[in-house]
């Protein structure tokens, strides 16, 4: 998705989670009986279905919308359109269309253009692209499910064309990671674990496993950083980082997971971790995980992370504190 710093209009996304709800209250009115009533939202969320193929999950990724600003993690993924069409993830009714503008509380600014549907469950798809447009002639109050319901661009040129799609849970204030919403992908890579180090008052200690005398760090309150990602498979499918644990001694200190990030005030929460998303990403695009006091002795620190389709990666690194 092409990204700038241009600012436009701006919207609020506790306002627009609020309106969201206004909105979506009369559809599930509408369309409940009492056995609905006791239908999770996961279990109506069946509905919504994310293409398996030609996607490229960056939930929860560094990503930096100008080359010279702060970094924020991704919130959705991008979808591959080889026909320039951009069918409805499930049967709803079109919430908003709109030109280019600036998401508030953890979006990028951006040039893109915006579709928004309403899903029964109370949960919205997003789908944006600089070049996005309402398909003519679209029954507003009824989009059925793969139903083109935009295009990219002008239709000339035989080039592919992405547009990026975001899910909201408007009744958790959650954005959702698409990949829950995917079919079977194909995702055979490992991700990768490029670069592992612990930071204290500007002082970083970059982790060199190979070395074959222990590094050694003084004793105090350190940050783990690291520097993920998760490889294309064949076909371009990303299926996206969506785990990460830390063993620190033996013992389990983090187990999180990317499949959802809730809305604060502040942004969008990551991890459990500190809102906005710009707090846990540097410029170097590295994760800033959490803080944990490192006491003398010798330490060891196993890293694992697991790719939506259960591939995992793992970094082992052995260090004295002093």
């Amino acid at each position: 998705m092409n990204s700038s710093c241009r600012s436009g209009r701006t919207i609020v996304v506790a306002s627009l989670f609020l309106t969201l709800t206004l909105l979506l209250s009369p559809l599930r009115a509408q369309n409940a009986t009492s056995a609905q009533e006791d239908t999770t939202s996961a279990e109506k969320a069946v509905s919504i279905l994310v293409p398996a193929a030609g996607i490229r999950v960056d939930f929860g990724v560094p990503k930096r919308f100008d080359p010279a600003g702060s970094s924020y993690l991704a919130s959705g993924a991008q979808i591959q359109s080889r026909s320039l069409e951009v069918p409805a993830a499930g049967a709803g009714v079109l919430l908003f269309s709109q030109g280019e503008s600036l998401l508030a509380t953890g979006f990028p600014r951006s040039q893109d253009n915006f579709i928004a549907l309403a899903h029964e469950g109370g949960f919205v798809s997003v789908y944006s692209s600089p070049m996005l447009s309402i398909a003519p002639g679209l029954d507003k109050n009824k989009i059925l499910k793969d139903e083109v319901m935009g295009s990219i661009g002008t239709g000339k040129g035989s080039g592919d064309a992405n547009y990026y799609l975001r899910v909201a849970d408007v009744r958790s204030k959650l954005q959702v990671n698409p990949a829950l919403f995917s079919g079977s992908m194909i995702d055979r890579a490992i991700p990768r674990i490029e670069e592992v180090s612990l930071i204290r008052d500007g002082f970083r200690l970059k982790a060199e496993p190979e070395r074959r005398i222990l590094q050694r760090i003084a004793q105090g309150e350190y940050r783990l950083t690291a520097t993920l990602n998760d490889p294309a498979y064949a076909g371009g499918v990303v299926s996206g980082l969506f785990r990460i644990k830390v063993v620190l001694d033996g013992q389990v200190v983090a187990d999180r997971k990317f499949d959802s990030a809730q809305n604060a005030d502040e942004g969008l929460v990551f991890l459990g971790l500190s809102a906005p998303s710009s707090a846990l990403a540097d410029r170097e695009m590295r994760f800033l995980l959490g803080s944990r006091f490192l006491a003398r002795g010798n330490h060891n620190l196993e890293l694992t992370i697991y790719d939506f389709n259960g591939n995992a990666g793992t970094f082992l690194w052995r260090f004295i504190v002093e």
